[in-house]
């Protein structure tokens, strides 16, 4: 039945058009040996690797290191590919080569050169990514990793930190356990190949050393500024100076905020009283530095963030790390109280003992300050007392009763300028300078008051003249001259009449010897008197009515403590005397 089938399978398949029988029939077939099962396939050791191995085995390599015997192999490996995946486990302390068996070691590969193809790739073992950060750490296959932007411009040291911190970003979920190892190694890295110290900036607390630099210096700067007598408490005076603000505390204040864990720059009472709390706080500190150099062996800076002194590192730590030669001598400096060196092979850092966190015992002090002086200034927002040291208590307290003592004498000492009093002092002061005007200053200055208003005194010489009779002749009457404001005749005589000659020498002399109200000039008064009689009024050619209604409003503000005229918004665009202030000034103008 086989027999059948099979022929009959064998006549199906002879029908093709592409199918000869020749293909078929007559051809001999042979047994032929099995090269390797599929179980034995992944086991298969390629050539170069099973070269690699070999490197171990050698008296050369028995006589290496296992960090230099790593790097001689990764070298040898360094382009190599494979395609087996693995799904197996591998777990060591220090992996390296050696340590994988053939099916880990060909997973390896295989995954490290999709990892190099940017590939998605299913979690590997912890082991797998340590030994390509060896690799990378070495500057071993930078050529080929992906570093996550372009490699114009950048050196090879460049590329390898960007190749590491690339690996490391992109797997950082999948192997959350590298970043207490990858940030030390970055750090390291740049350090070693003296890079730029940007590349530094995200795993380096630059703010808190360029804080503590900043703290260290600005203390020097105020004690060194700072008596070494203190004031006595009956010497106010003295006591109020002691509390005075100084230049370089805002630099102190800044400096303290990311030291501290209690902020005192989000505090309630810095936003109320910023200079008193910040002036506070920077005597306290400077205050119980000074105290700690006279009774502790050691200063106030050490005590809350340890010594700067310089210790032996060991640079890639927990990392399989060789270099054939010993590193130049050098110093990376990454701020004053940060940096790194290496003097004849062996590497030290200078810095402070303690990690760079916030310290709570300043945190401490400065919420102590902040506690103590809300409650003398009786601040609504106190904070919960705590108890202090009573060296500390006395401290704060004697700083915040400078500055409050301070404070008050810059207030009994501050100048107020009544304003109700201004229109005495000017009236005064116009008193005082016409008495010291001389006869021919009169003169000029009752000729300029004539020249600008002749109406005014036209209708003065009218009102006054006498009566002429029924059926006798007017006397000749005198216009003034357009071009000097004098008087001059209009008949074939010039001069006065006998009562306008009478009349005329008193009213001169009454118009030159009275000054206008508030100072007022005629065309001033012209516009204020229309305005309170409501008659129409042209503004004179020449003369711009904003600057007009300014100087009114400016010489009136002695009298209403606020502005006389406001444009009303109609289309005659003419100002307006605001309605509460329109008797006020009809009775200073002595207006009827």
């Amino acid at each position: 039945m086989m027999r059948s089938t099979a022929q009959e399978v064998l006549d199906m398949l002879l029908q093709s058009p592409s199918l000869r029988r020749s293909d078929f029939v007559d051809r001999v077939f042979t047994d032929e040996p099995i090269l390797m099962r599929g179980s034995q396939m992944a086991s298969y050791i390629p050539p170069r690797m099973q070269e690699m191995r070999e490197m171990a085995l050698s008296p050369e390599g028995r006589g290496m290191i296992g960090a230099q015997l790593f790097t001689k192999q990764a070298l040898f490996m360094e382009d190599y590919e494979d395609d087996v995946e693995y799904h197996g486990s591998f777990e060591r302390y220090f992996p390296t080569y050696v340590d994988m068996n053939d099916r880990q070691l060909r997973g390896y590969f295989s995954w490290r050169s999709a990892i190099r193809r940017g590939e998605e790739t299913p979690k590997a073992p912890l082991s797998f990514a340590f030994v390509h950060l060896y690799e990378l750490i070495g500057s071993i296959g930078i050529e080929h990793e992906p570093i996550g932007r372009s490699r114009e411009g950048l050196t090879r040291a460049e590329q390898g930190f960007l190749a590491i911190e690339h690996f490391w970003k992109t797997h950082e979920d999948t192997y959350p356990e590298l970043q207490r190892y990858v940030t030390r190694w970055l750090r390291d890295y740049a350090v070693w190949h003296g890079l730029d110290a940007s590349y530094l900036a995200p795993y380096v607390n630059t703010a808190f050393d360029e804080a503590l630099v900043s703290l260290t210096e600005s203390l020097d700067s105020w004690m060194a500024a700072t008596p070494q007598k203190k004031p006595r408490k009956q010497d106010a005076r003295a006591m109020a100076l002691a509390g005075a603000d100084r230049p370089e505390e805002e630099r102190f204040f800044a400096a303290l905020d990311p030291l501290s864990t209690y902020r005192p720059r989000v505090s309630r009472l810095y936003r109320d009283r910023p200079e008193t709390l910040r002036h506070v706080t920077c005597s306290v500190i400077a205050e119980l530095a000074l105290y700690y150099e006279k009774h502790r062996k050691s200063g106030l800076v050490e005590d809350l963030f340890g010594s700067s002194q310089a210790f032996p590192y060991v640079m890639f730590m927990n990392a399989v790390f060789w270099t054939g030669s010993p590193h130049e001598d050098t110093i990376y400096e990454i701020s004053p109280c940060n940096r790194y060196g290496c003097a004849k092979g062996r590497w030290y850092h200078e810095g402070f003992l303690t990690t760079a966190r916030r310290s709570s015992k300043l945190g401490a002090i400065l919420r102590l300050i902040d506690q103590r002086l809300r409650v003398a200034i009786g601040y609504p927002h106190p904070l919960t007392k705590k108890d202090a040291p009573k060296y500390l208590d006395k401290i704060v307290a004697e700083q915040i009763e400078a500055r409050l003592a301070w404070e008050a004498d810059r207030e009994a000492r501050a100048v107020r300028v009544d304003l109700s009093q201004l229109a005495g002092i000017r009236a005064a002061a116009n008193a005082t300078c016409d008495s010291l005007l001389i006869d021919e200053e009169r003169e000029d200055e009752a000729m300029s008051t004539a020249a600008v208003a002749p109406t005014l005194r036209i209708k003065t010489l009218e009102a006054m003249a006498p009566e002429v009779p029924a059926g006798a002749t007017a006397p000749e009457t005198e216009k003034p001259s357009a071009q000097t404001g004098e008087f001059v005749g209009e008949g074939p005589t010039a001069g006065h009449s006998s009562a306008e000659r009478a009349i005329a020498p008193a009213e001169a002399s009454s118009a030159e010897t009275t000054p206008a109200p508030y100072g007022l000039t005629a065309i001033e008064l012209e516009l204020l008197q229309s305005l309170l009689d409501g008659t129409p009024w042209e503004v004179p050619a020449g003369t711009s009515l904003d600057i007009l209604v300014d100087s009114i409003n400016e010489k009136l503000f002695d009298l209403l403590g606020d502005t006389a005229l406001e444009f009303d918004g109609l289309v005659s665009g003419m100002p307006a005397i605001i309605a509460d202030y329109a008797e006020d000034v009809r009775e200073a103008l002595s207006y009827e």
